[in-house]
């Protein structure tokens, strides 16, 4: 254990290699768990999100596992529009994403908070990855 923290602390190339390596494996095994848990609350969700908790059916395709997984980062114009009066139709002059309205919002963050926290923990385990790696990348190159 010693001669990996010595390795850790001489080596910052292997260093940063190291931890994006570890926030990456880490975002994988997340999403793992996120897939677990979405299949768990489907029907909760498809019912407030889609009115209808039949739209999708457990175990999900990997498309679909997609298409559901990044609804919560749509979900935050919902959340800017209600809670700070943000009109996105103003700024982008569109209209995209799925509208809800407070109380389904408040219910969904009410009852499947995690279905946030696992999407959110995911993006920035995975940035900071990334990040680690083009650092380590670049670091290497700059030898």
């Amino acid at each position: 254990m010693n001669k990996i923290i010595n390795l850790l602390v001489s080596d910052h190339i292997f260093a940063l290699f190291a931890f994006g390596f570890i926030f990456i494996f880490f975002s994988i095994f997340l999403y793992l768990i996120f897939y677990i848990y979405l299949n768990v609350n489907l029907r909760g969700i498809c019912k407030i999100i889609f009115n209808n908790e039949k739209k999708y059916s457990s175990p999900l395709d990997p498309f679909n596992f997609i298409a559901l997984s990044f609804l919560p980062t749509t979900f935050w114009r919902e959340v800017l529009n209600i809670k700070y009066n943000k009109f996105f139709k103003s700024l982008y002059s569109k209209e995209f994403y799925y509208r809800l309205d407070k109380g389904k919002l408040v219910e969904l963050l009410g009852g499947y908070r995690f279905y946030f926290v696992f999407q959110y923990v995911v993006f920035v385990s995975s940035g900071l990855g990334l990040l680690f790696l083009v650092a380590g990348y670049i670091a290497y190159q700059s030898l």
